[in-house]
């Protein structure tokens, strides 16, 4: 057993500047092997490691695992870890938080490193704790890899940025793990206080989405879409979307449809003492499914827009061509845009939508400029070719609904007929 020395957790702040008794060597004589496997002794407590996998989706296997604290008491009773770092009397010394996430890392290395895994990162985090009380990191992190020889281009360093009020210490921390080498994850975004500003300030190489995001999107439209709509965000941020706390297969497929890279939860593998290399997670089952979205709902509305087109193709109007289209079901309504996204006239809009919409300032769209609109240039792109745009609100109904948009030509001149069908029923969501 070792007990961290009372002397060291009375040091203050300036005392420690050096942080010389959270050194490698003083952190490993709080470390003992079994059959070669390290633990570390931390105030009366029996600090081990445990790793979950994480699962490139695309990829379809293990790109990495998070080390993770498990603990127990010398009655072999569990402790959480939250409770380990926030001391049993509700308070923790600077000197102690140090020394224990340096004993917490050194434990999870030298753990990994005896799995021999080559090409897969190793999750590390680093207590927020540590961030905030403590400006110096100093160069323990790079001997303790170099100790291991892990490289560092195999370590990703996660950091809770929502929960680290100064801006500055976070740049700081961030900037001295990615000069190390290290890759940089945001932990539990979406939680709390996070910050999305703070991604592109950051511009982390993995964003980890917290899992109350992921439990909301199982139960909730709206929370699904605005995962999706997250994910998308972190994409042209320029970093890599992490689903963690994914626990059933709901949730798993909710994790595909929102194009997230990366996941890890209960769902596709349990922590285990030694990192598990093989396996997909049974992301493959899921994978190879019937999309959650079919496209045969929609297709009796594709094959009817497409007469649309034709008709509008041999000089009929707009309102006879779309007569038929206007009538099906879930269409909302249809208008014709100009090449240079400019819309041609009134919106034709079903008898259906008689009730006035709460957005009726909005609803005469003759003239609107569309043209920023993906229905719009991706049909201007790809001529002739049938396009069909994220469910967004739409105008005319106040409700979500997809639009079907394509090129035709009438007069010499090039138009894109849109077609706007209620989300809600047409893909069953």
């Amino acid at each position: 057993m070792f007990i961290l020395p009372t002397a060291v957790a009375r040091e203050t702040d300036h005392a420690l500047a050096s942080l010389d008794l959270a050194s490698l060597a003083n952190v490993k004589q709080a470390m003992g092997t079994k059959a070669g496997r390290a633990y570390g002794y931390f105030s009366e407590k029996r600090l081990d490691s445990a790793f979950q996998p994480i699962y490139s989706l695309p990829h379809r296997r293990i790109v990495g695992h998070e080390g993770l604290l498990r603990a127990t008491n010398f009655e072999g009773k569990n402790i959480p870890p939250i409770q380990v770092f926030n001391g049993d009397g509700g308070h923790i010394s600077d000197a102690q938080s140090v020394f224990l996430d340096r004993l917490c890392r050194t434990i999870h290395l030298h753990n990994y490193q005896m799995a021999k895994i080559n090409n897969q990162w190793l999750f590390l985090n680093v207590s927020a704790q540590v961030i905030n009380r403590r400006r110096d990191h100093g160069p323990f992190f790079a001997e303790l890899m170099d100790n291991y020889g892990i490289p560092p281009q195999q370590v990703v360093v996660e950091i809770v940025e929502g929960v680290i009020p100064d801006v500055r210490l976070l740049n700081e921390a961030v900037k001295f793990y990615r000069d190390a080498g290290c890759l940089i994850a945001i932990d539990d975004f979406g939680a709390d206080a996070s910050d999305i500003e703070r991604i592109w300030r950051v511009s982390p190489d993995i964003v980890k989405l917290d899992r109350k995001i992921i439990a909301a999107a199982e139960f909730n439209d709206k929370a699904r879409r605005v995962l999706r709509a997250t994910v998308a965000l972190i994409h042209e941020a320029g970093s890599l979307a992490l689903l963690e706390g994914v626990e059933n297969r709901e949730q798993a497929i909710i994790a595909l449809d929102s194009n997230a890279d990366l996941v890890q939860g209960f769902y596709f593998a349990m922590p285990t003492p030694m990192p598990l290399q093989h396996g997909d997670g049974g992301i493959g089952e899921l994978a190879d499914m019937k999309p959650s979205v079919s496209m045969d709902e929609l297709l009796p509305y594709m094959v009817e827009f497409k007469c649309a087109l034709l008709r509008l193709a041999g000089n009929q109007s707009a309102k006879s061509a779309c007569n038929f289209l206007l009538g099906m079901e879930k269409v909302d309504c249809c208008y014709v845009i100009d090449a240079y996204g400019k819309q041609l006239g009134a919106s034709l809009v079903t008898k259906r939508l008689a009730t006035p919409s709460p957005f009726g300032p909005l609803e005469d769209s003759a003239g609107a400029d569309w043209s920023r609109k993906p229905y719009h240039y991706r049909a201007i792109f790809q001529p002739g070719e049938l396009q069909i745009s994220r469910p967004y609100l739409s105008v005319a109904s106040s409700r979500l609904c997809v639009t079907l948009s394509a090129t035709f030509h009438v007069g010499g001149q090039l138009r894109v007929l849109c077609c706007d069908v209620e989300w809600r029923g047409v893909a069953g969501r």
